[in-house]
């Protein structure tokens, strides 16, 4: 008994120590689920807005055909792991019969007032094997007392009523959008709150860990998840778990914290991982609008390998169309591209290979290189303490091609790779091809395909040891990059084209690519339009599916007349079909005016207004006015009014139409507000559309 006893001692090996802050095993489940939804669906859907004023009548809710089993179905085909309902957003709108107000799917015609989507979809998801996670906003434009304690606990019941009454939530989403204009029972105003203690987040965080605790919350600072910092569906190349969140609260992050959701801290103190949150409909936007497309299919494989393949969970938008069906064509191209990761990720080709490392833990096979690629997510490979820099060698024993290298940490045990390394054998040496920072739960990284028979990836730490617990190596098929379409200031419509890619459009909406032009030179079209286009690569028979483009008139002969009454030559820069360069208007008062002759009467029926493109948003215009005139004097009403909705998270181009067309020569373009509310207005681009 005794020699036993002394074996065991020596055969013991001494498991690493975890390291800085970890994950909880709720973090972990959500970790591992990678891809899921945040499904927008409500009076926005039918009035075509993204932030509505909460004055719009529920009536308009009637679906024809809403069948939540048809998204969970297409979600769980497409891969998806959850669904995020977007229970009420900032018009107050509810999807469920909520017994605190009025404004809710009880006081639609849809089934007579009798539905509860919420509910349908919570049986929905558990059919499908999906999670159900819910978003309730805190800003309500609807309610009358809000901006008073009265609202406060009105939010609180009904944030009871989502964590008690729908089962399970995996993921409760809360975002710092508050205060501000809206119709707030009639009265019509603008409400501003302090979000520092108005809502009380401590005490809505408890609501929900009271309730749900397996729940992970989200919003840009945490507890559970922050955000990444953007809307664009990318992800910081580096990309740490865990961050300093220093007691700040959700809405208060500055540009610099915000630059932080994206990269984390180092030695953060708490684990809040990233989650990556943009749209399917491109350009992109929440709720359904007609017209909209979803993303291409490169355009979705880019944004995996910027989500996903930096260490974040993608949660991306869907926008349930009027019938209360996804659409065939979004359906189309979530499955198009479930099917092609499918294909990305087919074949391991490091599985058929021999794994070896310059240093494992204990030479104990429980923490060999072999447990990199044994698929199972627990296991992992472990050097020695004090060993901070090793290197895994993987031996093809014959040429190889791949141009895809995938790796996931331990995170169980912490975080630890700050800097790795891929290179391939060269020859008699080794030649560089890639590198990275952090790791994570999941990084991949891609390049041009190379052909080896023997690879190396070696990695850095300040931790005591390096765990790695998956290697990947892949040869993803080739895409077609997307088309690209261009207008000059002279109206020359032209596209990107490269050797052996043929590029075909047309002005009229077609399914047939047969009738398509072949396109050979610049071809004018001065009153801009619509046109549709694609590329095709004629030896492989490989086509893109069919883009579409919006151009505005050519501005070859505009002039600024005037800005705030005053004449500047900076000014062109909002005229100069260039979006990088921008024109920044000074001053004390809140508006500012810019008057531009176009040369010439236009019928026009919508404007354009394009956003500093800078990343900073000072000056980024909320409230707008825009006139029309034929002699620059006589303005008589605004033919628009109104917000940019989220322009500040999405600073896309924003489109805005008339009611009617007009017959102008000259246009003035009036900000009223801007997302800072300081004296500055900024523009990057302003454009007109014919009728």
């Amino acid at each position: 008994m005794l020699t036993v006893t002394l074996a065991s001692c020596v055969n013991h090996i001494k498991d690493p120590e975890p390291y800085g802050a970890l994950p909880s095993s709720h973090q972990l489940n959500w970790h591992e689920m990678e891809y899921f939804s945040l499904v927008c669906y409500g009076l926005n859907t039918y009035t075509e807005q993204e932030w509505a004023y909460g004055d719009v009548d529920p009536n308009v809710f009637n679906p024809s055909d809403l069948d939540t089993d048809q998204w969970a179905h297409v979600a769980s085909e497409a891969g998806m792991k959850g669904l995020i309902l977007v229970a009420k957003h900032h018009d107050g709108f509810c999807l469920w019969p909520s017994k605190y107000t009025n404004y809710s799917v009880a006081a639609t015609p849809w089934k007579n007032g009798k539905g509860d989507v919420l509910a349908d979809l919570s049986k929905s998801c558990k059919k499908y094997g999906l999670k159900l996670g819910v978003y309730l906003s805190p800003w309500d434009r609807n309610h009358s007392n809000y901006g008073k304690p009265e609202y406060v606990s009105y939010y609180y019941n009904q944030l009871e009523e989502l964590m008690t009454e729908y089962g399970e939530i995996f993921e409760f989403w809360i975002d710092g959008a508050n205060g501000g204009t809206g119709y707030y029972g009639g009265a019509n105003e603008k409400r501003s709150i302090d979000r520092n203690s108005y809502y009380g987040y401590d005490s809505i965080f408890s609501i929900v860990k009271k309730h749900q605790p397996k729940a992970v919350i989200f919003s840009d600072v945490g507890p559970g998840i922050r955000w990444v910092g953007n809307e664009a569906g990318i992800a910081s190349e580096t990309n740490w778990n865990t961050i300093s969140t220093n007691g700040k609260i959700p809405g208060t992050t500055s540009r610099e914290d915000q630059k932080k959701l994206g990269t984390g801290e180092k030695n953060g103190d708490q684990w809040i991982p990233a989650e990556t949150n943009t749209t399917l409909s491109w350009p992109k936007a929440w709720y359904y609008h007609t017209g909209k497309q979803p993303r291409s299919l490169k355009n979705l494989v880019d944004l995996y390998y910027t989500s996903i393949g930096r260490g974040t969970t993608l949660d991306l938008g869907l926008a349930i169309a009027p019938s209360g069906k996804i659409r065939e064509e979004d359906k189309n191209a979530l499955l198009n591209f479930k099917k092609q990761m499918d294909l990305e990720f087919a074949v391991n080709l490091a599985k058929s290979a021999t794994v070896s490392a310059t240093d494992f833990r204990g030479g104990h096979k429980e923490y060999s290189p072999a447990k990199t690629i044994d698929s199972d997510f627990k296991s992992f490979w472990a050097t020695n303490d004090s060993v901070q820099s090793a290197t895994l060698i993987v031996d093809f024993d014959k040429e190889t091609s791949f141009n895809r290298l995938l790796l996931q940490e331990a995170i169980a045990l912490g975080q630890r790779v700050h800097e790795f390394k891929l290179e391939i054998e060269d020859g008699k040496s080794y030649k560089t091809i890639a590198k990275g920072t952090t790791i994570g739960y999941k990084r991949i990284l891609r390049f041009d395909s190379v052909k080896t028979s023997k690879v190396r990836v070696t990695f850095l730490t300040d931790a005591p040891c390096i765990t790695i617990s998956n290697l990947g190596i892949f040869d993803a098929p080739a895409l077609l990059d997307d088309p690209v379409a261009s207008m000059d200031l002279e109206g020359n419509l032209f596209f990107n084209q490269k050797e052996g890619i043929d590029i075909y459009y047309s002005f009229e909406e077609k399914t047939e690519m047969s009738s398509f032009i072949q396109f050979t030179e610049p071809v004018n079209f001065s009153d801009g339009g619509q046109v549709y286009y694609y590329a095709r690569n004629e030896e492989t028979g490989m086509a893109t599916s069919i883009f579409t483009e919006r151009f505005g008139i050519s501005r070859n002969k505009w002039q600024v007349v005037s800005v705030d009454g005053r004449s500047t030559e900076q000014a062109l820069s909002l005229i100069d079909n260039n979006p990088d360069s921008f024109f920044v208007v000074e001053g004390l008062a809140p508006e500012h005016n810019i008057i531009l002759d176009m040369g010439e009467n236009k019928h026009i029926n919508a404007f354009g207004y394009l956003p500093r493109q800078d990343g900073e948003k000072e000056g980024v215009i909320f409230e707008y006015e825009f006139y029309v005139s034929k002699d620059g004097k006589q303005w008589n009403t605004p033919v628009a009014v109104g917000s940019f909705q989220n322009i500040e998270n999405n600073p896309i181009r924003q489109v805005v139409p008339f009611k009617e067309a007009k017959e102008a020569r000259y246009i003035k373009f009036i900000s009223k507000s801007t997302v800072k509310m300081g004296g500055k207005a900024s523009f990057a681009e302003i454009e007109v559309f014919k009728k």
